[in-house]
């Protein structure tokens, strides 16, 4: 079987999912990473199982995956699943994926299913490392009961929550239109500023460009916050979201690996704000026994 996972990604978390799906499929898997700097894309016609990832924006799928999935093209048949990733498993986020969903359906893709995977937060607050190692053997155990789903061919029905239609939807539309009018108001701090152009380089939507010297931001911007968390230097204002930044990466396999960061953290131990994440992990728990999937082989 040939697999492609057609994924947008702008601090790397969804793509870390998606090495994850490479890593479990019994396939050939190759990863496309959506970008206006991509150029020509892999057609979905030489592969037997077209996979698309994001992460989740205002209860949304951000605007570059809808745009990208808008330029697929029609099939005669083609089996399809979506996976996408936030930092939260709110049931709020459920109908996400409608709208794509829906364009891919027009094309003759068959969407067998969709799963969320949570993973860390690159924007609103840091999670602590023992929150981070929780999500992430999660990810690899999840992601893994996934893969045996598509092998088997499951499909399950995608929700199509009504709230999602009267509430979310709106706020993801007003979040991507805000993003391109804020674009600008992110800065580069020059005096830690090294001139790597990690920025730059980074940014999915070709959005930064240094023009006389100095890096300026246009208004493409989708607040994936790419450049922000990946600057070595913390040198990247947010404008309005400065609160809410988070810089540099969670080491993820790194803190898998270490025995003194305590695991699991949810459910039984929550404290605060994680004790929202126990309806998810439960969920999880729950469809991972059913599976056969044994968490401690991931830790």
């Amino acid at each position: 079987m040939k697999v492609i996972l057609y994924v947008f990604s702008g601090t790397g978390n969804t793509l870390k999912v998606a090495s994850l799906y490479k890593k479990y499929l019994n396939a050939e898997v190759t990863v496309y990473r959506v970008s206006e700097k991509s150029g020509n894309f892999p057609s979905p016609e030489e592969y037997d199982l077209v996979g698309i990832g994001y992460p989740i924006h205002a209860f949304s799928a951000p605007e570059p995956i809808v745009k990208f999935c808008k330029k697929l093209p029609p099939v005669a048949y083609r089996r399809a699943f979506v996976f996408k990733s936030s930092g939260e498993g709110l049931h709020i986020n459920d109908g996400s994926s409608q709208k794509l969903i829906k364009i891919l359906q027009k094309k003759g893709y068959d969407v067998l299913l969709e799963r969320h995977i949570v993973m860390p937060y690159n924007m609103i607050y840091r999670h602590s490392d023992a929150m981070a190692k929780q999500m992430w053997i999660y990810a690899k155990a999840y992601v893994k009961l996934n893969c045996n789903e598509l092998e088997s061919f499951r499909r399950e029905k995608v929700k199509k929550p009504l709230y999602r239609t009267l509430f979310a939807a709106p706020i993801g539309w007003i979040e991507g239109k805000f993003a391109h009018f804020h674009g600008p108001a992110f800065k580069v701090d020059t005096n830690k500023c090294i001139e790597c152009g990690k920025c730059a380089a980074v940014c999915p939507e070709n959005n930064i460009q240094k023009v006389d010297g100095k890096y300026k931001f246009g208004h493409k911007c989708v607040l994936c916050m790419g450049c922000s968390f990946g600057c070595p230097m913390d040198a990247i204002h947010v404008g309005i979201f400065k609160y809410w930044k988070v810089n540099g990466s969670y080491r993820l396999e790194e803190l898998v690996k270490d025995d003194t960061i305590q695991f699991p953290l949810v459910p039984d131990h929550a404290k605060g704000i994680y004790k929202l994440y126990k309806k998810y992990y439960r969920e999880v728990d729950k469809k991972l026994k059913e599976g056969g999937i044994n968490l401690n082989d991931y830790v």
